[in-house]
């Protein structure tokens, strides 16, 4: 008996799912300059003339994967850490990235691919508003720069006290998804950049 019309769609809807899911996994991996086809298609036993089917290039699957899964599990809050502003915008960043490992290896992975996105250098159109909207170093600098002006963060080089930041939430994301550890506390990553620490 051939297969209805809803269930040819079911086929085809867990095939996109299961190439989204790959394509999330390839993305986290090698970051989004370095991601080939090849990096989704090999390890979901898929050919390319499958995938092309669903996605026509890298960037239509990149956008699919933002619309699908990473904006309806949610980024970092970068509009709610703006509108708080320095030390207390930093807390909530903190809290936000601590929790991150609730959220299961998904979400790890959609945090490693945020948090990466603006070393992209051949996102199309989408992808820049995108990496712009959600430009979690852009953030951190604007809130380490507010609360060094209220004399509550420490003082130095505002890029740098980023990075330093940006490389922690990298590491833990990379103990997490090697389950050699978890990450870094709240607390601990607000302590590094107070003046006076809170006890």
């Amino acid at each position: 008996m051939p297969r209805t019309v809803e269930q040819n769609q079911a086929i085809k809807d867990k095939r996109r799912t299961k190439l989204l899911s790959y394509a999330l996994k390839a993305f986290a991996a090698n970051g989004y300059d370095h991601t080939a086809i090849d990096d989704i298609t090999k390890p979901s036993k898929c050919s390319h003339g499958l995938f092309y089917h669903y996605f026509e290039s890298k960037e239509v699957v990149f956008r699919a994967l933002i619309e699908d899964v990473i904006l309806p599990m949610g980024t970092f809050p970068i509009e709610k850490v703006l509108q708080l502003g320095g030390v207390d915008g930093l807390a909530e960043l903190f809290r936000f990235a601590a929790s991150i490992p609730e959220g299961g290896s998904k979400a790890v992975a959609v945090a490693k691919i945020v948090i990466e996105l603006d070393e992209a250098t051949s996102l199309d159109d989408f992808g820049q508003i995108f990496a712009k909207s959600h430009d979690l170093r852009k953030t951190l600098e604007t809130l380490i720069l507010e609360g060094q002006r209220k004399g509550q963060v420490i003082e130095g080089d505002v890029k740098g006290i980023a990075q330093a930041i940006i490389d922690l939430l990298l590491a833990s994301i990379e103990r997490v998804s090697n389950k050699t550890g978890g990450f870094y506390d709240e607390q601990l990553l607000l302590n590094l950049v107070l003046r006076n620490p809170l006890q």
